[in-house]
């Protein structure tokens, strides 16, 4: 993208010394693989958490789960319109991932600590006929929590990506090569922090619990949030260019 197109944090033009370029990218490998340190064990231990905690049946805890990831797609639409339309894309990572961390990790950590919030524990392999499956107010508790982490997931996954294409001039030769190793290592951090998630936070859900395991992820997507937060000097931003819905309504029909 040309440097004409793009702003520092405070609306002026960049200054490509300053911003932009590898530097401003670091901050945002560090946001992608903390918050996947906590999310693709959210994805991948769903249905474990909601057949052994919440007592589902297999086949509601697998419909529960599909829904659960296709909801990441109609949620990554709606921020992706946010911030080309009307918010830039750094803005729109800092207003939702609180909500992920706050209303959608920490209310699943409440729900999975507090036994009045989550069915009684009972032999859900053995006995499955004696368990209680979650209902009423806590099973609302429950799916507002996985679609609130959805919302803010969804912020994160499509502006991460467009902010880090943003650091580097398309009209730049030395900088387009820099923009392809970008996305590169960008894909790198998403296994990166996937496969620490995979050894150790789903460790932590199985063995030490899953009230404790949500709060190391709401923590670790803490962390990543408050780094983006400290590289905010060295990013080029993208000015929103507004909705598109309202250029197409002005064509004139012919």
């Amino acid at each position: 993208m040309a440097l004409q197109c793009l702003v520092d944090w405070k609306g002026r033009p960049v200054n490509p010394q300053r911003q932009g370029g590898v530097k401003a990218t670091m901050f945002i490998y560090f946001l992608v693989v903390m918050t996947n340190i906590g999310n693709i064990p959210m994805l991948l231990n769903v249905v474990s958490y909601l057949h052994g905690k919440m007592h589902m049946g297999i086949a509601d805890a697998s419909t529960t789960a599909t829904n659960f990831f296709g909801a990441i797609c109609v949620f990554t639409f709606f921020d992706a319109f946010i911030s080309d339309s009307y918010v830039k894309r750094f803005y729109t990572i800092l207003k939702f991932a609180p909500i992920e961390i706050v209303g959608g990790y920490m209310l699943l950590a409440c729900q999975a600590h507090f036994p009045s919030l989550h069915p009684p524990p009972c032999d859900i392999v053995n006995h499955p006929s004696e368990c209680t499956t979650v209902s009423g107010r806590n099973l609302s508790l429950l799916t507002l929590g996985l679609y609130v982490i959805r919302i803010g997931e969804g912020a994160v996954r499509v502006c991460a990506a467009a902010l880090g294409g943003d650091q580097f001039d398309g009209d730049d030769p030395r900088e387009l090569r820099g923009k392809a190793s970008f996305f590169n290592w960008y894909a790198f951090c998403i296994s990166l922090g996937g496969f620490v998630g995979l050894v150790f936070v789903v460790w932590v859900q199985n063995n030490e619990g899953w009230d404790l395991g949500f709060v190391l992820s709401a923590l670790v997507a803490l962390l990543g949030t408050l780094v983006l937060v400290a590289g905010l000097p060295f990013y080029r931003h993208q000015k929103p260019t507004g909705s598109p819905l309202t250029r197409m309504l002005q064509v004139d029909i012919i």
